[in-house]
């Protein structure tokens, strides 16, 4: 009996700890969900172009909502980075704007939160397989735009044509970034090209080439341009006299060891590193394989075939292109 009676008491201890353990756990539980919604949390705000950082305490995004500088219209849309608010969470507010759209005839203004003209009609429920645009589909959405709905078919059509002109871009400082001047015009190939056109009431209104084959290839024009990006090379000016290759030793062998001719320069290899490709408008492509004694900084001598030329060039300023 007595040993019974142990045993119950052990049971009785055993639950009444169970007990007091789970009510210490969840008591730490409900500390910690106090805590946490006590904390003040740092929410960053994008509500279109402004950005602005609230500090609140609570945990969902309503409160936040509600307070906005502007509230959220009826066709206004958000996105959060989390689904509660935490410390750090973004909050995206994009603002719709109304956009008119023209079909038949008939307009009719929508208010959208699309940043394309394409998403736009996508989201009026035009189909686009059977009606387009007059506007370019990814031209970004403005206030008050106006887009002009038309059905369309599509035919593929093949023909032979001039391809465009393809340009060297040398980098000159001192020309305005969005200044360029043409100093050799290019010359167009000739392309065979698959194209796809778009008609509306018989009319062309949009094409894209989706095959093409060179027949015949063009020659490279030559710009100069303010703005360095794309660029294959630098242009500078120069001091330039002529020379013939029999001067110097007689021999007519470069300081890189080639032979002088035509198209040979020798150049001030500080300047001009040997073996770099040149561009001399009055001249023509150029190799820097050769030195001279009297050639430092800023000079260049041009190699002729003849002596005649060499008396005709003399010495003048030249514009240099010279190649990164």
């Amino acid at each position: 009996m007595k040993k019974l009676a142990f045993e119950k008491i052990k049971i009785i201890i055993s639950l009444f700890l169970t007990f007091v353990l789970c009510f210490l756990s969840a008591s730490a539980t409900f500390a910690d969900a106090v805590t946490s919604q006590s904390k003040v949390k740092k929410v960053i705000v994008y509500d279109g172009s402004k950005k602005k950082i609230i500090e609140t305490k609570g945990s969902n995004f309503g409160k936040i909502l509600k307070d906005l500088e502007k509230p959220l219209g009826t066709y206004d849309k958000y996105w959060t980075s989390t689904e509660s608010v935490e410390n750090g969470s973004l909050l995206y507010v994009e603002r719709a704007v109304p956009v008119t759209v023209v079909e038949n005839g008939k307009s009719k203004v929508i208010y959208t939160t699309q940043q394309t003209v394409q998403g736009v009609l996508n989201d009026a429920g035009y189909d686009w397989r059977s009606v387009m645009s007059t506007e370019d589909a990814l031209t970004k959405v403005t206030r008050n735009m106006v887009i002009h709905v038309v059905p369309y078919t599509v035919r593929t059509v093949e023909r032979v044509e001039n391809a465009p002109c393809e340009y060297e871009r040398w980098y000159d400082s001192s020309l305005g970034a969005d200044e360029t001047v043409i100093v050799k015009e290019g010359t167009p190939g000739k392309r065979q090209v698959e194209v796809e056109e778009f008609l509306s009431d018989g009319k062309v209104i949009r094409s894209g080439i989706i095959k093409e084959e060179t027949l015949e290839e063009g020659t490279k024009g030559i710009i100069r341009t303010g703005n360095k990006e794309g660029t294959v090379g630098w242009v500078t000016t120069m001091n330039a006299t002529a020379y013939h290759p029999s001067d110097g030793n007689g021999l007519g062998i470069t300081a890189t060891g080639t032979r002088a001719g035509y198209g040979t320069v020798a150049v001030d290899p500080s300047v001009i590193p040997l073996g770099t490709r040149v561009y001399i408008p009055q001249y023509g492509d150029a190799i820097a394989a050769d030195t001279g004694g009297a050639i430092k900084g800023n000079k260049i001598d041009l190699c002729m075939e003849t002596f005649e030329e060499c008396y005709n060039f003399g010495r003048q300023d030249v514009e240099v292109f010279i190649a990164y």
